[in-house]
């Protein structure tokens, strides 16, 4: 029986179940499964001094640790508190179907019911009996890192976040407690073989095998492979989470009581500009479309209250539950009167989205009117119509909505009523925004209804030249980041001109609010449409009594005539040009419906969406630039490859000539011109050996390359200098040996192929050989750390003495 080893995979397992501790609250869980580990263990232990098969002794392991179970979680109802009962029997199948309904609803971390903690210590504890099999059993502690993994696989099916700390820290102890099962296995091993010569010079010898230099070399792969898995990561993309969704605790403004507590609302800016900024795209959902012309733009979050800092999200007021049929309140100020398209979409979630906070966001299309196949619990605000659950998980949910495509006539909101008295908050814009009042009423001048000053709003923002976007400006979000964006720096993203048009409205009389979500995405064919990270958006919605709150665009068009975000589209009913009457007369004298764009991209009905294709920046790819900020990723990647195949060339003529500018006197001259030689050989895959002599050498590549001439007598020469610089009183004359060695190397060139030529000039291996020199001796810290206490020990109190010839 080997002790060390079963005490290495017990302690292996226990480690590796601390990448579980964001999955639950507590830590029962964790002292219940150091306890399953110890009967697993100790029952292995007991196995192993009998000749019994393998799979006996594993189902022996599974038998003791359900004893153990229930012992600890049905003694109430076992005879003396140990033997299972019918009774206790029964007791383990309820808290089992307890933790599967717990599991079902909850998200990490899960209190520690008792049911919970039974599933985990069990899960922990089968691992531990299959870890013991295979690694102390079995002698295969290579294959126990396949259920230790699993341990680290089960947070990955979660939404739960480590953190950047707590990841590292998981990661170093799980391979701490596996590099540490590995050198018990090999020291085990090693025992069985015999005596090993120590490598190291100084180390004292004894009786027993010395493990020490196979612990180093395992420790050296340990650390070799553990620094890749720490930083090899860094360089390649990695999966996140679509940041759109995720809440960030109490970020927001205000909260509304839920099924489970208060509501704490994200913060939809920050979350905005993450998924902006992302420079690769991932998918957050696709849904499939009936209904004329474009689908609607995708509400997530509303954000009605401005103050001098920025915008914020409105405290909802009335939130009700969403109904089992899922029909919505109706559209705040939306009549019957109002044309309308009606649009189906079944909308598929990606499986990736996490939750964040306490409280997940539905994104609708707005105005959405009911809401089907929903699970859990939603709670719908009659004011802005965003659907929030506190249980609800976004990950993979499928659903379908019924909502409406608004079409209003630009007549019919030229001559829309005065807004109700619910909706003049909307109006109140703080003093801090005053210094804008000149500026909106300047740009609005001469148009008589509240719809004609939207429309020259939006033709202002889209004025060409005016605007630039970009999603790396930080323009900021307070009052004074707002005026230097409008009047001076006139750079940003779809926030900053969201929040423009919005605050500029309300200061003429109009109320607005900001809304962010995402556009409609790229259309995919067969009536299906694709949104990702890139779609995210921001933008105003107007209110007209008759038709309530209306988007518009204020997002400029990039360079090439698109979007600034490139599946963002001006609203039909914005351009008074699709309709009968003309345009209003604007003060800016620019056509208020805006800059040239895609036909294709219109909400009129009389546009087929089959006609529409990706655009920069937008959901369909990749995304390789955004407004005028691009991003040459792949001219970087070929600079870098550049770079990367010219640096060993470089590095071996910059290192010849250092050798020749360094050399001081025929001594070093002949030294240099007799490492160049060896150097331009290795380079041309030609082998040479540190044992031949200058002469040997030289005599042997003559003869394999067939060197005559003024060749054969320079290679002659630099064997000479060598020689006498080496072993006679008095050196050579150097003054041809540069010469000497450029007709030698062109004489190898010739010689070799084709292939040889080019490595040589690519990939020179005497470039190279210092690089991996220094890598092997990086590699080999441990090594060194292995000498350097061998011969502490030697010389400290605790050394081992010699026995006196005179004792016996």
């Amino acid at each position: 029986m080997n002790g060390r080893l079963t005490v290495a995979a017990g302690l292996a397992t226990v480690l590796a179940s601390i990448a579980l501790y964001p999955l639950l609250a507590g830590g029962i869980w964790f002292w219940g499964g150091i306890g399953a580990v110890i009967v697993v263990g100790g029952i292995g232990a007991v196995n192993r001094r009998y000749p019994a098969p393998a799979g006996v002794c594993f189902l022996t392991a599974v038998g003791g640790l359900f004893l153990y179970l229930n012992a600890v979680f049905a003694h109430r109802q076992s005879w003396v508190g140990v033997v299972p009962t019918g009774a206790s029997l029964h007791q383990l199948g309820l808290l089992v179907m307890q933790a599967s309904a717990e599991i079902s609803h909850r998200f990490p971390p899960v209190p520690p019911r008792p049911g919970i903690v039974l599933v985990v210590v069990a899960g922990i504890g089968l691992v531990g009996a299959l870890t013991d099999l295979l690694a102390v059993r079995l002698h295969r502690p290579a294959i126990a890192g396949i259920p230790l993994l699993v341990l680290f696989c089960v947070p990955l099916t979660t939404d739960v976040k480590y953190g950047a700390v707590g990841e590292a820290l998981v990661f170093c102890v799980g391979v701490v407690g596996y590099l540490g099962l590995l050198t018990a296995d090999g020291r085990y091993r090693l025992r069985l073989w015999g005596r090993v010569v120590h490598p190291w010079q100084g180390a004292a010898e004894s009786e027993d095998p010395d493990t020490r230099p196979l612990a180093a070399t395992g420790r050296r792969i340990g650390f070799a492979a553990v620094v890749l898995a720490l930083f090899l990561p860094l360089l390649v993309p990695a999966v996140r989470g679509h940041q759109l969704f995720a809440g960030l605790g109490a970020g927001g403004s205000g909260g509304s009581p839920g099924p489970s507590g208060p509501v704490s609302f994200p913060r939809p800016l920050v979350l905005l500009n993450t998924d902006l900024q992302d420079s690769h795209p991932k998918v957050v959902l696709s849904y499939r479309a009936t209904g004329p012309g474009t689908p609607p733009y995708l509400q997530l979050y509303v954000l009605g209250n401005v103050t001098a800092s920025g915008w914020t999200m409105t405290p909802a007021i009335g939130t009700r539950a969403l109904g089992s049929g899922g029909v919505l309140p109706a559209a705040p100020g939306l009549t019957a009167t109002t044309p309308a398209d009606r649009v189906q979409e079944a909308i598929n979630l990606a499986s990736s989205l996490a939750n964040g906070g306490n409280v997940s966001f539905l994104p609708l299309p707005y105005p959405a009117r009911q809401v089907k196949e929903l699970g859990g619990t939603w709670q719908v605000d009659p004011g802005s119509l965003m659907v929030h659950s506190a249980d609800a998980r976004l990950a993979g949910l499928h659903y379908t909505v019924t909502a409406q495509n608004l079409t209003p006539r630009p007549q019919q909101l030229r001559h829309a009523r005065p807004p109700p008295t619910a909706i003049t908050e909307y109006e109140r814009v703080p003093p801090a925004f005053d210094q804008l009042k000149a500026l909106a009423e300047r740009l609005t001048k001469g148009q008589a209804s509240a719809y004609d000053k939207a429309v020259a709003l939006q033709a202002w923002f889209h004025r060409p030249g005016n605007f630039t976007y970009s999603v790396k400006a930080n323009s900021g979000t307070g009052a004074s980041a707002l005026a230097r964006f409008l009047t001076k720096t006139k750079t940003g993203s779809c926030q900053q001109f969201a929040f423009g048009m919005a605050v500029l409205a309300r200061l003429v009389g109009i109320p607005s609010r900001v809304v962010v979500g995402f556009t409609q995405g790229t259309f995919a064919g067969h009536d299906t449409w694709v949104v990702k990270t890139s779609d995210a958006h921001a933008w105003p919605e107007l209110y007209f009594s008759g038709a309530g709150w209306l988007g518009f665009e204020p997002t400029p068009p990039s360079q090439g005539g698109q979007a600034g975000q490139g599946t963002a589209t001006v609203p039909a009913y914005s351009d008074p040009q699709h309709f009968r009457g003309g345009t209003p007369r604007s003060q800016t004298g620019q056509n208020p419906g805006g800059p040239a764009r895609d036909p294709s991209l219109g909400h009129s009905s009389s546009r087929l969406p089959g006609k529409l294709t990706n655009q920069g920046g937008g959901s369909g790819g990749t995304v390789a630039s955004r407004g005028n900020d691009p991003v040459p990723i792949g001219a970087a990647a070929i600079a870098l490859l550049t770079v990367l195949l010219l640096t060993p060339g470089v590095a071996r003529v910059a290192v010849r000539r250092w050798r020749w500018r360094r050399a001081r006197g025929d001594v070093s001259r002949a030294h240099v011109a007799w490492r160049e030689l060896r150097d331009d050989l290795a380079d041309h895959r030609i082998i040479w050996q540190a044992s031949e002599s200058p002469r040997a050498l030289a005599r042997r590549i003559t003869e394999s390359l067939g060197l005559a001439g003024a060749e054969r007598e320079a290679l002659a020469r630099i064997a000479r200098a060598e020689e006498r610089a080496s072993y006679a009183a008095s050196p050579a004359d150097s003054t041809a040996l540069p010469a000497d060695v450029a007709l030698v190397r062109r004489a190898v060139t010739r010689a070799c192929r084709l292939p040889a030529r080019w490595s040589a000039r690519i990939v020179p291996s005497s470039a190279l050989a210092p690089a991996r020199a220094g890598l092997r001796h990086a590699l080999d810290v441990f090594g060194w750390l292995e000498l350097a206490t061998t011969r502490a020990r030697a010389r400290g109190p605790l050394r081992r003495r010699t026995p006196r010839a005179d004792i016996t």
